[in-house]
């Protein structure tokens, strides 16, 4: 397995890092690093990439170079959202950051609500919520963009992870979402490594203690690229959340 790539280890101290995980996203990865790292001069940004063929990871490696608030790694010999999400909470945490701010790279998800999320956490302490999502199905929230087949599906999902899964959240299967990364010590994976590690990592949040919130925003489907949720990807994720269902209702 050839090694992983990686920007420099000598990350500034900082609070909060905005983390996109990628693949074949050659055409947004630039725009969106611009727009986050012009919402914020505290804030910074990490994207972790699947050796993405269109050569999405050594764009932004080229551009990590030149930009000390931007970092960068490339997984060799591993793929999966999931997957390269968690590893990019666990990299963040290393380098002692509070809070990570996670949303897809091919702006779904307005960088400008960034702040929004941070803000819901709150000041931390007893009591703060652990996780923030943004969220398209509570009041003020909307999509714009999708076709009535991913409304349907989208819905059902969520609808799984209140009523079945027992996660008291409305858009569980959100990929925009605020971390306190110190609820990392308090779950336990292994974690679905496709898409349903969204709703997977809520469940394992929720049955912590963990308190959740939804802030509305508006999601916008993407104008370029093509979504990586394929069939077997979703026949992979509905497995991973009947296995939930069967831990929640059953404990095995």
């Amino acid at each position: 397995m050839a090694d992983d790539l990686r920007s420099s280890e000598a990350w500034p101290p900082g609070r909060v890092i905005a983390l996109a995980a990628t693949f074949d996203e050659r055409d947004n990865i630039g725009p969106l690093v611009d727009a986050l790292l012009a919402v914020d001069p505290a804030l910074q940004v990490l994207v972790v990439d699947d050796d993405s063929p269109d050569g999405t990871g050594r764009l932004v490696l080229e551009r990590a170079d030149q930009e000390p608030r931007l970092h960068v790694l490339v997984r060799r010999g591993r793929r999966g959202l999931g997957s390269a999400t968690l590893e990019g909470l666990e990299l963040a945490r290393r380098h002692g950051f509070e809070i990570v701010v996670n949303l897809d790279a091919d702006f779904s998800h307005d960088p400008a609500d960034v702040p929004r999320l941070v803000a819901a956490l709150g000041p931390g302490g007893p009591g703060s919520p652990a996780v923030a999502i943004g969220s398209r199905r509570v009041p003020g929230g909307r999509v714009v963009g999708w076709p009535l087949s991913r409304h349907v599906a989208s819905r059902l999902v969520c609808w799984f992870t209140r009523l079945v899964l027992g996660v008291p959240v409305r858009d569980a299967s959100s990929g925009f979402r605020a971390v306190r990364l110190a609820v990392l010590g308090r779950v336990t994976g292994p974690f679905a490594e496709g898409y349903a590690f969204q709703e997977d990592f809520l469940w394992r949040v929720h049955r912590a203690g963990g308190r959740i919130v939804e802030v509305p925003i508006t999601f916008t489907d993407r104008t370029r690229g093509r979504s990586k949720a394929g069939l077997a990807e979703s026949c992979r994720s509905i497995g991973d959340l009947v296995r939930l269902a069967r831990r929640t209702w059953l404990g095995w």
